[in-house]
């Protein structure tokens, strides 16, 4: 008996910082999303709780307790076995929620396969795991736990555009000036292209000047994307230093994600749709 769940990559579309908390954690408002591409978990039972790891970047995250997958698994039953499988497909350190989205995606499987019910505190795994749990584009808020679900348009085509550098949350969180900024405009959620991109058009990423910063290639990647054809939207993801453009239409964004292999081939480079 296997069973598999998808670790789809979290995309920040907007993320303003609201101020800082006693306890340390960042006041957020965040607009939320997931694209068609991420990580893979495998569960079966096993005699011992088990780890392994393959994929393009298994080389990049750990492979004893401290890995997230391990924590997930532990926090959802201390005494359970199971031999957990991560094909590990996203960078680290990308902006994109790769361990919280492996943590929610076993504790999806784990409480499948050992017929528990995942509890309502996930976010001691990490602020992002609830809306990772959730996997459904939404406004979050607090330290991750307001989650508000809206819809946006679909068939949108995203490119995704990470350089070999990375850069932790914790490292951008820690050189930000500005915690105290402007709240995210009240936003219901459309199925309008033309409504969206007026509306996404007015958000920000209060993340990404700290980042460009501490990583100036990315101001280089951005400048990219915004001269394709077709781009209405670009964007750093989280932290970074994953950039991305919103396309409409699935030509263009063929043809921007050809343009920036071309110009960056040392790049993690994709194309996909948003969930």
């Amino acid at each position: 008996m296997k069973i598999n769940s998808f670790a789809a990559a979290k995309v920040n579309l907007a993320l303003h910082v609201r101020g800082l908390k006693s306890n340390g954690y960042h006041e957020l408002d965040s607009l939320v999303t997931f694209a068609n591409i991420g990580d893979i978990i495998e569960v079966r039972p096993s005699d011992e709780l088990k780890l392994t790891i393959e994929g393009p970047f298994a080389d990049n995250v750990p492979k004893d307790a401290d890995n997230i997958v391990v924590k997930a698994a532990k926090f959802l039953s201390p005494d359970g076995k199971a031999h957990i499988n991560l094909i590990k497909n996203l960078p680290v350190e990308a902006g994109l929620g790769g361990g919280s989205a492996d943590a929610a995606a076993t504790l999806r499987s784990l409480s499948k396969l050992w017929n528990i019910q995942i509890p309502k505190t996930p976010e001691v795994l990490g602020a992002d795991v609830p809306i990772c749990l959730l996997k459904e584009t939404a406004i979050v808020q607090g330290i991750g736990e307001k989650i508000t679900p809206i819809s946006i348009p679909s068939n949108l085509h995203i490119v995704l555009v990470k350089p070999n550098i990375g850069l932790s949350t914790e490292e951008v969180f820690k050189n930000l000036k500005n915690k105290n900024n402007r709240k995210m405009d009240t936003f219901m959620g459309t199925k309008s292209i033309k409504v969206f991109s007026n509306h996404i058009k007015k958000l920000r990423n209060d993340l990404l000047k700290t980042s460009i910063n501490l990583a100036p290639i990315l101001n280089n990647i951005i400048d990219l994307l915004n001269e394709q054809t077709g781009i209405y939207y670009t964007q750093m993801s989280g932290s970074g230093t994953t950039c991305f453009g919103l396309f409409d239409d699935r030509g263009n964004a063929v043809r921007a994600l050809s343009n920036a292999k071309l110009k960056y081939p040392e790049m993690w480079c994709k194309m996909t749709q948003l969930l």
